[in-house]
């Protein structure tokens, strides 16, 4: 499979990076593009294990990007027209960020030494570290392409997660956290802008919570970043701060999106994207507040850069594959033109087909779902359906080409995957509508979804199952001690005790106990316990199959474990499979395989699909 991110466009020239893998073996190649504005003339300009994150130098005669080379990542530049690579950079550890500052000088994050002491631990079977020095840090160098010299800009005190240079070189803005606690970085990170000269701070917001993508307006008078006024995942705030005033204000907050990208098109207007009705909008916000739609829906958009009066922009849809596009403004999306073809061989197999279905829950509520059907779909005919509720459940299912809707159409399924209260792209009041109600509203809006399905003739009510991919396979565990309408339950790095859990997850700390479930264990165990499968399976009688990563941090193993000690203990029918050393996505490829057959597996051994 081939994937393209970061597309950076300079004068006539399109850069990106374009990855291969190997779906089964996993062996990758990543290679650096040159094309003109139109796709075509394309030179490869590098081809490695691993190079990525390309950039233009500030006057676009130089192209720098990210190697892994001799068992470290480090800088390195090469001529527009090609030649050989240059390493730009001295880091030690590991670098995950870096920026132009000049034409001479590039600024780059690295990870600050671990602990002696947590080195050794790691290194032998013994010894031992105090929680919660186990996180550590990096800092902000700065590196002269000519003489070779760096310089440390900032003291190695927090973590830097993203960052952004004005167009002077004068200033960075950093998003920070105090390291690389996943919880902290979540919970209390914030934004600050640093004199790269003297490395002293100018300003600092931390009054919202997931604070991202910290941009630079042209002049660099203004700051513009992402942040949650709800909860940790409603991204709806688009925030703009005068930097000499530190006067900043949310401009987003009555619109109310879910923002993902964002881009200045001058210092009066800047762009942004969010999740609409299964697709993707491109919107334009004035400083003043004013906004106005630049695309209407249609893609499904992963990044997007405005120049010129035109856009690029990487996109797919259910019946197309990830590309790279270019549109007027001022043009119908559908009219997009296609820069490139990836994963050509591909094109020809896509023959399902995919609908979005908008529906009312029990209470009212308006929901929406995505409908893919199988080969050779027969209105005339009813379907076995596989429900798949997402992860998160912050998340949201798009209309976009995704591999849980093709795999099981391809296998004659129907299926059905809910946009239930808890998704993110339908506004604050949604979002929290789950809160301190995992496994009830959310719950109810997925039947209210497979009601329809069958009321539409398009399910057979006989023939229905449900299996997801981590808050996927916590509904998995919860639907089947609620219901024995599904045939057959599939958990795949679910969650069954939200009790345990709270001291399990990497995520879990005070602010995320306070908000999803209103109380902390210790003060209200009740709001954890009563929405958590394990202590109801004595309800289930419905076959369930979990699949579990042994090295999940996310939902860790033990949920699984727990899971199938009360279903064995209550002479339930359940199998488990335990993935050594996979995490919580199981990358692997053999054993990604592997979850795909033995969910496939599962459900056509309990059902009749024809």
């Amino acid at each position: 499979m081939e994937n393209l991110d970061n597309p950076k466009i300079f004068e006539s020239s399109i850069l990106f990076a374009k990855k291969t893998k190997d779906v089964w073996n996993g062996k990758s190649f990543s290679s650096i593009i040159i094309s003109d504005l139109n796709g075509e003339n394309q030179i490869k300009l590098t081809e490695n294990e691993y190079d990525y994150d390309p950039k233009w130098s500030k006057d676009g005669k130089w192209i720098s990007f990210i190697s892994y080379r001799n068992n470290l990542q480090q800088i390195y530049t090469i001529p527009k027209l090609g030649g050989e690579p240059k390493l730009v950079s001295d880091a030690q550890n590991y670098i995950s960020n870096y920026r132009w500052l000049n034409e001479k000088t590039i600024a780059y994050v690295d990870d600050e030494p671990r602990d002696s002491t947590l080195v050794a631990t790691e290194a032998i079977n013994g010894g031992g570290y105090q929680v919660g020095t186990e996180f550590y840090t990096n800092a902000l160098w700065t590196y002269n392409i000519d003489s070779g010299t760096k310089k440390k800009i900032t003291d190695g005190s927090f973590r830097i997660i993203d960052l952004d240079v004005s167009e002077d070189g004068k200033n960075l803005a950093v998003l920070a956290a105090k390291n690389y606690d996943t919880y902290e970085s979540i919970t209390n990170n914030w934004v600050e802008v640093i004199k790269i000269q003297s490395g002293n701070p100018i300003y600092k917001f931390n009054d919202a919570n997931s604070l991202s993508n910290p941009k630079f307006s042209p002049s660099g008078k203004l700051l513009a970043f992402v942040g949650s006024t709800e909860g940790f995942a409603s991204n709806d705030g688009l925030f703009i701060a005068n930097i000499e005033s530190g006067e900043t204000e949310n401009k987003t907050y009555e619109f109310d999106p879910t923002i993902e990208k964002i881009q200045w098109i001058d210092d009066k207007n800047i762009s942004f994207s969010t999740p609409k009705n299964g697709y993707t909008g491109l919107y334009n916000l004035s400083i003043k507040g004013k906004i106005s739609t630049i695309i209407n829906p249609y893609w499904v958009i992963y990044d997007f850069q405005i120049i010129n009066k035109q856009i690029y922009f990487i996109a797919s849809r259910s019946s197309k594959i990830k590309q790279l596009y270019k549109l007027n403004l001022g043009d119908k999306p559908e009219s997009a033109f296609r820069l490139t073809n990836l994963n050509s061989e591909l094109h020809s197999k896509i023959k399902t087909t995919s609908s979005i279905i908008n529906y009312v829950s029990n209470d009212g509520i308006e929901v929406q779902g995505i409908v893919t059907y199988p080969i050779a779909y027969d209105k005339s005919k009813t379907y076995a359906l596989m429900v798949i509720p997402h992860g998160g459940p912050d998340s949201v299912v798009m209309d976009d080409f995704n591999w849980m809707g093709q795999f099981f159409a391809d296998n004659g399924y129907v299926v059905f995957q809910p946009n239930f209260r808890g998704s993110i792209g339908y506004g604050r009041d949604f979002y929290a509508g789950n809160r301190n109600a995992f496994g009830h509203t959310d719950f109810e809006d997925i039947m209210a979804g497979i009601d329809e399905l069958i009321e539409l003739k398009i399910a057979d009510k006989n023939r229905l199952v449900i299996g997801g991919w981590s808050y996927g396979g916590y509904m998995a565990n919860w639907a089947i001690t609620q219901t024995d309408r599904f045939k057959v339950s599939i958990s795949v790095a679910g969650v069954s005790n939200l009790v345990s859990l709270y001291g399990q997850h990497e995520f879990s700390n005070r602010k995320v106990g306070l908000w999803e479930y209103k109380a902390l264990p210790i003060d209200n165990v009740e709001n954890y316990r009563k929405a958590s499968p394990i202590f109801l399976v004595k309800n289930v009688k419905t076959p369930l199959l979990i699949l579990h990563g042994a090295n999940d941090t996310r939902s860790p193993s033990l949920q699984a474990w727990e899971m199938y000690r009360a279903m064995k203990d209550a002479n339930k029918d359940v199998e488990m499979i335990i993935y050594p050393r996979a995490g919580h996505n199981i990358s692997n490829p053999i054993q990604f395989k592997s979850v795909l057959n033995k969910w496939l597996n599962w459900a056509d051994n309990h059902i009749e699909k024809k």
